[in-house]
């Protein structure tokens, strides 16, 4: 089923370096104005691994990495690889307990950063515990900073430390490669610990998904600290030969430019990309591009029928976890609008129900997971265990997430089982209403959560952010939801927020508005006199 010497060996040191020696002076990465051939990608993780290994560091140590976009975060991720060392990345927004969170839960002893992040480190109130060493992305270290108990290198002084002339360790492919934070959408991130293979089955299994040749050239412009990133887009492109074209941050208003300037031919796109990216003035360059594929999670169908007419791009949809990958894509040529897809060759996917058993298609159950191959799944919650078991059962893997099949194996995403709702006996599953709220214009983002009924269950709540530049009447919107929904799913109340809380991925976390609830602020439809419509 896996060819590993097609694939580096099934490391992700060993891939760039098998990359490298076939085409050693293409373009591998770009990043601005600056360009790394293949052979000075490979270079360059090698000089960094040779650092690392020159600081005493010992094999499966983790080392963070607290990095915004740029060139040298994605030679660490390699050259961390390559050392048979952990990658930790991290954050580029955390600070105070969630910056010692993601460093002492994972046990980081170095930690790579820059000048800008440097005193997020400094005002930490104690060191944390591992914490030995820090790399500074600089020509010097900064005056003025004081890390008490820390050593600190520049860029430059740690390769420096290298040994040119030193083997690099045998890296098999269920060592540990990183640390992976989850997204902290329903409490405190955990670490999955990503075994070699792992995101190197995941880069490669999107090539075949994306139908990805060697001459394309692939961008993305969300944080690396994600593996939306970092091995959704970057490892996929160096496991397919093709190039890697990395921005800085997401601008809905010069990134069209991005695309043109680098003749990117696909991106990836999560949470609120591409209601953003359509949100912007139409324009007669829309179609001005070369870009022709864009994978996105989630694209509800108006949002992937919009974005797709618009700008001539085909979306392909799929589905994954941090622990288990994205594990699903809706086929480029055999695609059902609306379906998460089929699984890759590496999964085994059922539905099943409360107790166990598998349903038949059509009827929602929990989505569960097995790999059909080993260590192309996470190995573990670091520190964790009682967590580790707790999501498997019965020789599953259980995702948290409620869907079904169809007749031809399709699976379509329900909701969280943590998001679902029930409402005056009937279930009621949030995306759903969530689809219908961004169907309209004045909506640009939207989540349905439950809030306390005086009936006992729950009252439907919308919160709503506002696309620019319009306005928006929550009559009107109440209206839109009675003609689409049935009468039991129409939102009771409805809630303006400038913006969502969210992950650095753009995931909602609705943990955030549930603890929120009802505020003075919220607008009750109910008692403006208005009630859903029952047909009979």
């Amino acid at each position: 089923m896996l060819d590993l010497q097609s694939l580096g060996g099934g490391t992700v040191g060993g891939v760039l370096a098998d990359r490298a020696s076939r085409s050693p002076d293409k373009p591998a990465l770009v990043f601005e104005d600056e360009q790394l051939s293949y052979a000075e990608l490979d270079a360059a993780a090698s000089a960094v691994a040779r650092g690392l290994l020159g600081l005493g560091l010992a094999p499966g140590t983790s080392v963070g990495v607290f990095l915004p976009n740029r060139t040298e975060t994605l030679v660490a991720f390699f050259g961390i690889a390559r050392a048979g060392l952990v990658e930790v990345p991290v954050n580029t927004a955390y600070k105070g307990t969630f910056l010692d969170h993601a460093l002492g839960h994972t046990d980081v002893q170095v930690l790579l950063t820059e000048p800008g992040l440097l005193d997020l480190v400094a005002e930490l109130p104690e060191r944390p515990h591992a914490l030995h060493t820090v790399v500074v992305l600089a020509d010097a270290v900064p005056a003025g900073v004081s890390l008490p108990g820390l050593d600190i290198l520049t860029w430059h002084a740690l390769i420096a430390r290298g040994d040119p002339g030193r083997a690099f360790p045998e890296v098999g492919i269920d060592d540990p490669v990183g640390i992976m934070l989850t997204s902290g959408t329903t409490g405190r991130s955990k670490g999955a610990i990503y075994p070699s293979l792992m995101p190197v089955v995941a880069a490669h299994e999107f090539a075949v998904a994306m139908e990805t040749t060697a001459d394309e050239r692939l961008y993305t412009c969300l944080p690396l600290f994600h593996g939306a990133a970092k091995i959704n887009i970057s490892l996929h492109a160096i496991v397919a030969g093709a190039t890697v074209v990395l921005g800085r941050r997401f601008s809905a208003s010069r990134f069209w430019e991005e695309i043109r300037r680098h003749e990117v031919t696909q991106f990836n796109a999560l949470g609120s990309v591409l209601p953003m990216l359509l949100a912007q003035p139409p324009s007669d360059r829309d179609r001005d591009h070369p870009a022709r594929k864009v994978f996105a999670a989630p694209a509800p169908p108006p949002v992937l029928t919009a974005t797709e007419e618009r700008f001539g791009v085909h979306v392909v949809e799929g589905y994954g976890l941090t622990e288990i990958k994205t594990i699903v894509w809706n086929p480029i040529q055999e695609r059902k609008i609306g379906s998460m897809g089929v699984p890759s060759a590496t999964t085994l996917l059922e539905v099943h129900d409360d107790l166990g058993f598998p349903v038949p298609p059509g009827q929602v159950g929990e989505i569960v997971y097995r790999p059909r191959v080993p260590h192309v799944m996470f190995s573990g919650y670091h520190r964790q265990p009682e967590a580790t078991v707790e999501t498997s059962r019965d020789l599953w893997w259980h995702t948290g997430d409620l869907g079904f099949t169809d007749s031809d194996g399709y699976f379509y995403f329900v909701d969280r089982k943590k998001d679902a709702l029930r409402r005056r006996g009937e279930n009621v599953s949030s995306q759903e209403v969530e689809t219908v709220l961004l169907d309209h214009p004045a909506v640009a983002e939207a989540a349905a959560i439950g809030v306390a009924s005086d009936l006992g269950e729950q009252e439907v709540m919308a919160v709503v952010q506002v696309a620019e530049g319009t306005e928006l009447d929550l009559k009107d919107l109440f209206a839109h939801c009675d003609r689409a929904l049935p009468h039991f799913m129409v939102p009771r109340f409805y809630r303006l927020v400038g913006r969502m809380p969210a992950t650095p991925t753009g995931k909602i976390r609705k943990t955030v508005l549930r603890e929120t609830g009802l505020t003075d602020d919220s607008w009750d439809a109910e008692a403006a006199g208005l009630t859903p419509t029952r047909h009979r």
